[in-house]
């Protein structure tokens, strides 16, 4: 078996060491022409001269005249005072927030950089590396704007499909049938409908992509209102409304929300409510909301302009309702 003798590494411009075989001198010797022999050969000593080009400069010797070739400075070094007839380049290591990350023959080192606005330090700087910052956590970077920019939120009705990182935005996907999704999240993934057979439960509402099936025993739906299963899914519901509906039309529904004691609140306090201010009002307001509230709910949509959402809520609530008129006439034949 032939042993590699390492020869001193040469290095080439791309950082590359070679190391020579007698076998290999062989086979170049029999495989190649002495024409492309001598046609490496030049490469080679064409890129060692680069390489040590790379590491020296000419600097002309105040005192003689002279052009003088000087070593440049290493990485984390700058070039305290250049070399001369008599004496060596002159490196001194860069300060603290400073440096110099190639073979260098400058006079001061690099100032190190800051991190952006919703970026954080990946690497910290030092003598021979810039500080590295990437986006902080729930951003990424955007090539267009150059800056970190937040991460997509998928609406209720989708899921992440591949989460957002430091480099990539959120990718959402609506969920397929089976699934739901009822929160706006830039994680969230799609959840699987809940089985009410496997309970022994009746299905009270179908469910869909922004919500899931809501489930109940004949005996649960005797003895609640309707409109306490659609409580459940109006925190959602509001939610679609804040992204389809302009801000002046939810503020002209938070007016007619129905209160206790038919009071309404001060028209000056919820003109001035931002998109956020109006959303947590509208959930305030289902917490406290009575059945009765809820039932006029869909009518108030119609009377802001919202018909299309009146009308969805108002058939949510028609079929709860005949889910629990079917389950009276089945208590009703079976004890007939």
């Amino acid at each position: 078996m032939a042993h590699c003798k390492r020869m001193q590494p040469k290095y080439s411009s791309l950082g590359n060491i070679s190391c020579i075989t007698q076998m290999d001198q062989r086979a170049v010797k029999h495989f190649l022409s002495r024409g492309q022999l001598f046609f490496m050969l030049m490469l080679v000593s064409a890129d060692a001269g680069m390489a040590l080009h790379a590491r020296t400069f000419k600097n002309d010797d105040r005192y003689s005249g002279l052009s003088i070739v000087c070593d440049r400075c290493p990485p984390g070094t700058y070039l305290r005072a250049p070399c001369s007839a008599m004496r060596k380049s002159d490196c001194a290591e860069c300060p603290n927030g400073a440096y110099t990350e190639f073979w260098n023959h400058i006079s001061k080192c690099l100032r190190c950089s800051m991190c952006a606005e919703n970026q954080v330090v990946k690497q910290e700087c030092s003598p021979s590396n810039n500080c590295e910052c990437e986006c902080k956590e729930g951003y990424y970077f955007n090539k267009k704007y150059e800056a970190c920019i937040k991460h997509k939120e998928c609406p209720p009705g989708y899921g992440a499909n591949t989460t957002g990182t430091p480099h990539q935005d959120t990718e959402c996907v609506q969920c397929q049938a089976g699934f739901y999704s009822e929160v706006s999240s830039a994680k969230a993934t799609c959840l699987a409908q809940s089985n009410c057979k496997v309970g022994g439960l009746r299905v009270v509402l179908k469910g869909q992509d922004w919500h899931n099936t809501l489930c109940a025993s004949c005996y649960d739906l005797k003895t609640r209102d309707g409109a306490e299963y659609l409580h459940e899914i109006l925190p959602t519901f509001f939610i679609q409304l804040h992204q389809t509906m302009g801000i002046k039309r939810m503020r002209r529904l938070a007016m007619r929300l129905p209160q206790e004691g038919g009071k309404k609140p001060l028209i000056g306090t919820v003109m001035k409510l931002n998109r956020r201010g109006l959303h947590d009002f509208m959930n305030s307001w289902d917490q406290g909301a009575g059945n009765d509230h809820v039932r006029k709910l869909p009518e108030v949509l119609r009377k802001t302009g919202a018909f299309n959402m009146g009308d969805k809520l108002e058939r949510k609530l028609a079929y709860i309702d005949q889910q629990s008129k079917l389950c009276e006439e089945l208590v009703e034949v079976a004890q007939n």
